[in-house]
């Protein structure tokens, strides 16, 4: 028949995915929302499902580590509960500083630049084997949402963000 044409071998021999009956899936979610009424707010990484597919909250959530891109820049964060509070790192490879023979110029510069940036409440920029890393740390009590990791990410990008600038001129 023109037009038609027939499906490969492999996709013919593929069995339908299983599917969970609709019963089961709104006895979960109705598991679930009786956990989270007592859970507020739910932590990065607290659902989790049992073996036997029961989601529930874990207390304390579970470490979270995640990646994303902000101005072009990759972006690494990690959250790891600590004791009734949780400790979220976010982390940035910014740039490379050349060595001297390759280019001294802009080796000085990206270093006098990085000399002068003052003590800023939450972003560090750290040299580590030729790398240019902006790092925060800071200490979140109670679990971290969604929202306070962004919130924390913002707070680090404005502090951050006239120095990147300035490196970025450079790198």
């Amino acid at each position: 028949m023109p037009g038609s044409y027939a499906l490969p071998a492999a996709v013919n021999n593929v069995s339908p995915p299983m599917s969970v009956p609709v019963a089961s899936r709104l006895d979960a979610l109705r598991s679930l929302a009786q956990v989270a009424q007592g859970a507020l707010p739910i932590g990065l990484n607290a659902v989790v499902l049992t073996p036997d597919g029961v989601p529930f909250i874990a207390r304390p959530p579970q470490p979270s580590k995640l990646s994303f891109v902000v101005d072009g820049l990759p972006f690494h964060a990690a959250v790891s509960p600590d004791g009734d509070g949780a400790v979220c790192q976010i982390w940035a490879e910014v740039g490379h500083i050349p060595y001297t023979a390759q280019a001294p110029d802009r080796r000085r510069r990206l270093l006098a630049i990085l000399r002068g940036i003052p003590k800023l409440e939450r972003a560090r920029f750290v040299v580590q084997e030729q790398k240019i890393l902006l790092v925060s740390e800071t200490r979140q009590e109670g679990v971290v949402t969604a929202e306070d990791l962004i919130h924390e990410t913002v707070l680090l990008l404005q502090e951050a963000r006239p120095f990147l600038r300035l490196l970025a001129e450079w790198l």
